[in-house]
């Protein structure tokens, strides 16, 4: 059936109107869902699933283990607006609103990006801004969430400013800035995993086929200079995270924010 046109007109201008609605929403802490207290799993507040989920269960993942191996409790805010486009009042709001952190240690951390808005805050509890300082704070956040959203690119950002964090409670160190060093070293990791690997397994299989060559019987004593396994580990040998728990809502500590951190805009 044709509309008249004054209907389809009157359509338009409703799905524009709603579209309009739609995309200018902001957020305030009083209605950022936090997703921690649902599923204790999960830190990452995506309402509006600006993320990639793998990336974003990647960002759980780590902030999990911020609390569960350094006693740091997180929220990771990332919507398009905020309420006056001011992330470092959504920060504080949400970290003393819902008491982010360990009563006693107040080791909380809050994290407010805003796509739309171009803001960013990085906001740590009363008890970790010795910890991590505001000159640290803006590290993270120029190296990682200015260079990467810069770039339109959320996931990035979000992801490398967990990591950062991560290391620098688990370390000591952010790891920010170590890009150039890795890259001078790379030569001598390869020298040294040659020496330690390569040579002896060259000299291995060389032995061996003299040995074959030889025949049954005529074996070298001494051709087992190096077997192939050697220097690797058995299974479980890699690096990784310890075993995880599962099930069930969280819950925030009673953490307070006083105003630290650093933010700005892209």
């Amino acid at each position: 059936m044709k509309l008249p046109e004054p209907t389809k007109s009157l359509l338009l201008l409703l799905l524009f109107i709603v579209s309009i609605g739609a995309t200018a929403r902001t957020w305030s802490a009083a209605d950022v869902p936090m997703v921690h207290l649902q599923d204790r799993m999960r830190y990452v507040c995506d309402p509006e699933n600006l993320m990639d989920t793998a990336d974003r269960d990647s960002a759980d993942y780590y902030l999990r283990h911020l609390e569960k191996d350094c006693g740091v409790q997180s929220v990771f805010v990332v919507v398009n607006r905020v309420k006056d486009g001011d992330c470092f009042r959504m920060a504080q709001d949400i970290g003393n609103r819902y008491g982010v952190g360990d009563k006693k240690t107040r080791r909380g951390l809050v994290i407010v990006i805003a796509v739309e808005d171009h803001q960013y805050f990085i906001a740590p509890g009363k008890g970790l801004e010795g910890d991590l300082t505001d000159v640290e704070c803006d590290d993270i956040a120029q190296a990682c969430i200015m260079r990467n959203m810069k770039n339109d690119d959320l996931d990035a950002a979000v992801l490398s400013t967990v990591k950062a964090v991560y290391s620098k409670f688990k370390t000591g160190s952010t790891g920010i800035g170590d890009e150039e060093d890795d890259d001078l070293s790379t030569w001598g990791i390869v020298v040294i995993c040659l020496f330690c690997f390569g040579f002896p397994l060259l000299i291995y299989f060389s032995r061996r086929n003299n040995n074959n060559r030889r025949g049954p019987g005529r074996h070298n004593r001494g051709s087992s200079f190096f077997p192939p396994f050697i220097f690797f580990g058995g299974p479980g040998g890699g690096n990784h995270f310890g075993g995880g728990d599962f099930g069930g809502g969280g819950s925030f500590g009673g953490g307070s924010f006083g105003g630290g951190g650093s933010g700005g805009g892209w």
